[in-house]
């Protein structure tokens, strides 16, 4: 099978093969073809997915047990602001291998976003495939040179001689590698040759001081060339892991003293009022690196299961959810991962809930402390690889009149989303009525609240003092009243104790909060809707990138200090574009975020800021506002544009605020806006030159495409709060 031939697809395939299509609903045998850019199956509506609106496959994965199958197929796409699901069973070996290597090869090819479970193919060919006149064998010399031309690539006579002039696909790719320089390094490096030729000790006050470094052992020797770095091994420096653009974070503190990545109806893909439960949720955050998902327990007719009570949306068997957790929890990061679980259902279930997560997870599961006596909490190096279950006793549930429901059958249930959704909540409402009411707390579910007994906020008085353990959850309304009237105590109770921020009930469409506010008081588990793609989880996602799940806080989030306002310059020289999507007039849109300053991100005053913008000659380029600047756009359309420019903000903030403020780089043009964009804290970006990884809209991050930049950050004065 040819992957660079658009053809490539097999006959059957094209044609069309019956294969067993798995719902939450039903299981339903249909006939999958892939045509067109798409893959396609009979059905009266939302009958296909585009290969562009693909970001993950996993194959030979059921999501849960019930559907035994290594012949497994699941594409997670996007479609608007929705993350959607499709489930695909082949029904024999044969069928399934021959969609497997179908699916890799047009993924690999047609897509520059990474997906699991594929290994792209050459960067080049992506273009080559959009360039390559349809239908043609060979192309001449005149006709390469002018789609070279299209990408913004000049063939210099020097790699011109080198080729015949009549060029096939395979040779038309060769050409495009040969064209592809990297002059800006070029000038990177005459700077630093011009004090004399790049020997260790050079090199070494170049990673320390321009890269700001903290280990450089080794480095010089994996790139020199006869005791001196050349352009080469520059080049190969900058393009290295050992140049990653990740800060790399200190794990050995108490878990109290890290912001950790946590998600909010972990079991939900669609809006909290309707939307489908699923274990896809907790496997689509946990693949990428959330570290606190959340379980609503309710009474089922067997064993607990997980729904949002009161609601239309469907269930899921905790069973099923701890397997996928199991599976799943430590694949990105190998640092504890913490089930919030919200209790609903009756002292019997509970106890049967305590026996699966016992079953299931194992020796991961704590269930007694590290140490005997413990007056902190362990540290998230200590607690490597392990399943921490929070959870507090339920309320009682208030006396009101029941809603009684005819017992309920599939078949009984309209066909319609809607009317199947209000039987399920009726039969809920039923089951809840006659079930035991959950006043009490299973003992045996309890003596799993080793490190995480959740409690009621009940202030911060000196008369209701909290134990280590112990962990409260607020709404973000509550949140923002403490804040409001208490910020400092939140702040001091947060150096010792684990508190949780959640969205208020009133978000029927699963919208989030800003999570700076909750982050600004120290407090750790900021959980959001990761399963709506908004401003907050693009803050989220900046946060987090890179890490394993954990950000160390900031001292004065950490212990009593003594803060003074900082002022900072944020210089940021905006180099060149590489491997870009291909579209005219590109330019760079470089804001601070959040926009407005304030208490919502520092722990103890308020902050401003201001920027200006400036090629790198220096001369004045697109107008700036505070906290805004652009570069001036390239014209033509061109792979790997050349900015060159500079943009540097002003940040007035105590040292802390650096990282709840966001430099947010948008690469985008006048007719279809954002193209491509890169986001994260002041304080966790990285220093020095760095090629950045590049996102879409969707935050599916590019494979290729990178934006070449240099970050300075340096204090400008200090004046005391």
């Amino acid at each position: 099978m040819d992957s660079s031939d658009p053809s490539f697809v097999p006959a059957p395939l094209v044609q069309g093969v019956p294969m067993l299509k798995i719902s939450s609903r039903k299981i339903k045998q249909v006939i999958f073809r892939v045509r067109a850019g798409a893959i396609s199956w009979s059905s009266k509506k939302d009958n296909s997915v585009s290969i562009n609106e693909v970001r993950d496959l996993r194959l030979g994965q059921p999501p849960t047990d019930t559907y035994n199958s290594s012949r497994w197929i699941t594409i997670v796409y996007v479609r608007g602001q929705q993350w959607k699901v499709l489930h695909m069973v082949a029904l024999t070996d044969e069928i399934y291998d021959l969609w497997v290597q179908t699916l890799k090869s047009l993924f690999s090819v047609s897509l520059d976003r990474h997906v699991s479970d594929v290994t792209p193919a050459d960067p080049d060919l992506i273009w080559i495939r959009q360039l390559w006149p349809i239908g043609a064998k060979v192309i001449d010399r005149e006709k390469a040179e002018g789609l070279c031309n299209q990408i913004g690539l000049n063939i210099p006579d020097s790699v011109a001689k080198r080729y015949d002039d009549v060029l096939d696909m395979s040779t038309f790719h060769q050409l495009i590698k040969d064209c592809q320089t990297r002059p800006e390094i070029k000038v990177i490096y005459d700077a630093l040759v011009k004090d004399g030729p790049l020997d260790a000790f050079r090199i070494d006050r170049f990673l320390r001081d321009v890269q700001k470094l903290s280990s450089i052992e080794g480095i010089f020797d994996r790139y020199k060339e006869e005791n001196v770095w050349t352009l080469t091994s520059l080049v190969n420096f900058l393009c290295s892991p050992d140049n990653a653009p990740n800060i790399p974070q200190d794990m050995s503190h108490p878990i109290q003293h890290y912001f950790i990545s946590s998600s909010h109806n972990t079991y939900l893909v669609g809006e909290q009022w309707r939307g489908e439960s699923t274990v896809e949720g907790y496997i689509r955050v946990l693949l990428a690196g959330c570290r606190c998902v959340e379980m609503d327990v309710q009474t089922g007719e067997v064993e607990p299961v997980v729904y949002h009570r009161k609601t239309l949306t469907s269930s899921v068997p905790v069973r099923d959810i701890c397997r996928a957790i199991n599976q799943y929890a430590f694949v990105a990061s190998p640092y504890p991962v913490i089930i919030s679980a919200e209790i609903h259902c009756s002292s019997e279930q509970q106890n049967r809930l305590a026996a699966i997560l016992k079953d299931i997870f194992g020796d991961r599961l704590v269930t007694a402390p590290l140490y005997v006596d413990f007056a902190d909490l362990p540290s998230p190096e200590q607690l490597k690889n392990r399943i921490l279950f929070k959870a507090k006793p339920p309320k009682p549930e208030p006396k009101s009149p029941r809603l009684d429901a005819a017992p309920f059958s599939p078949d009984s249930a309209s066909s319609t989303e809607s009317d199947s959704g209000f039987a399920r909540l009726a039969r809920r409402l039923s089951i809840q009525g006659k079930a035991e009411r959950p006043d009490a707390f299973s003992p045996q579910l309890a003596d799993l609240l080793v490190y995480t007994a959740g409690v009621k906020y009940q202030g911060f008085s000196k008369l209701n003092e909290y134990a280590p353990r112990e962990q409260f959850s607020v709404s973000e309304r509550t949140a923002e009243r403490i804040i409001k009237e208490n910020k400092g105590d939140w702040v001091k109770h947060n150096f010792s104790h684990i508190s949780r921020v959640y969205p208020r009930g009133i978000r029927l469409t699963s919208s989030n909060y800003d999570p700076t506010v909750a982050w600004s008081a120290g407090c750790q588990l900021v959980a959001l809707n990761w399963q709506t793609l908004d401003e907050s989880t693009l803050l989220n996602h900046a946060m987090f990138h890179g890490s394993n799940g954990y950000i160390l806080k900031p001292p004065a989030l950490r212990q009593k200090v003594q803060e003074v306002l900082q002022t900072y310059r944020i210089r940021i020289h905006i180099i060149s574009g590489q491997r870009m999507p291909l579209s005219p007039d590109l330019y760079v849109e470089a804001t601070l975020k959040p926009s407005s300053g304030g208490s919502s991100w520092s722990p103890s005053a308020a902050s401003s800021s201001s920027s200006s913008s400036s090629s790198s000659a220096g001369s004045s380029s697109a107008p700036s506002s505070p906290g805004y600047s652009r570069t001036r756009a390239v014209k033509g359309v061109t792979l790997n544009p050349q900015f060159d420019e500079i943009i540097s903000f002003e940040v007035t903030t105590p040292p802390s605020g650096l990282i709840l403020k966001f430099i947010h780089l948008e690469i985008k043009n006048k007719s279809t806006g954002l193209l491509a964009q890169w986001i994260r804290p002041i304080a966790l970006a990285p220093k020095g030159y760095h090629h950045l990884p590049l996102y879409d809209a969707m935050m599916s991050r590019y494979v290729f495409a990178t934006l070449f930049a240099r970050i300075d950050v340096e204090e400008v004065q200090q004046n005391k709060v």
